[in-house]
């Protein structure tokens, strides 16, 4: 895209978000069928292990608190509202740690049945590296998904995440490491 293209596009995205917090239905789900997946995605991403079905009430949180907040993007509504996800998100796992959750087990492939909807078929090191990914600490995963996978800047990962940016790059270098060991020494092992 050019850069006249992008901008238009982060104008319609915004002028559609407004619209829906006036209450525009169609806007509603135009945002939902434009952002959802990317959003879904994030979840997942972030929530890992503690996931389960909660995804999918993650994001319906994020868009609710993307429709109701006074505040609005300065740049593209996309990166937006996945960071709305990555913070709801990350409270959700720190909620389920409070209360001592554990997730109840899942109907067989029902998570992988709605994976499968938006993601690629992935070779065994993508899995390896997802497996791993699952099995850092909520924050770790966090910080990798939000400035590795998502493409964020430290300096927005660390406002989404409320700390400074060298406590980001900190976590995310530490991040990365474990992530690194992690698949290099097997995550099952």
């Amino acid at each position: 895209m050019e850069a006249a293209e992008v901008a238009e596009h982060v104008s319609n995205d915004r002028t559609t978000l407004l619209s829906a917090r006036d209450g525009s239905e169609e806007a509603g789900r135009l945002l939902v069928a434009r952002h959802g997946p990317s959003m879904l995605r994030t979840a997942w991403h972030v929530l890992g292990k503690y996931g389960g079905n909660d995804a999918e009430d993650v994001v319906q949180e994020a868009f609710l608190a993307a429709l109701t907040t006074d505040a609005l993007p300065s740049g593209d509504v996309g990166a937006w509202l996945r960071s709305i996800v990555a913070r709801k998100a990350l409270d959700a796992v720190r909620g389920a740690r409070r209360r001592l959750e554990r997730p109840l087990p899942e109907v067989a492939g029902s998570r992988e049945e709605r994976a499968a909807v938006t993601v690629a078929p992935a070779s065994v090191e993508t899995l390896a590296v997802r497996e791993a990914l699952a099995r850092l600490a909520p924050a770790d995963r966090a910080v990798l998904v939000l400035v590795d996978l998502l493409g964020h800047s430290m300096a927005e990962a660390a406002e989404v995440l409320g700390t400074t940016n060298v406590g980001t790059r900190l976590r995310a270098v530490r991040a990365r490491r474990k992530l690194a060991k992690l698949v290099r020494d097997g995550v099952t092992s």
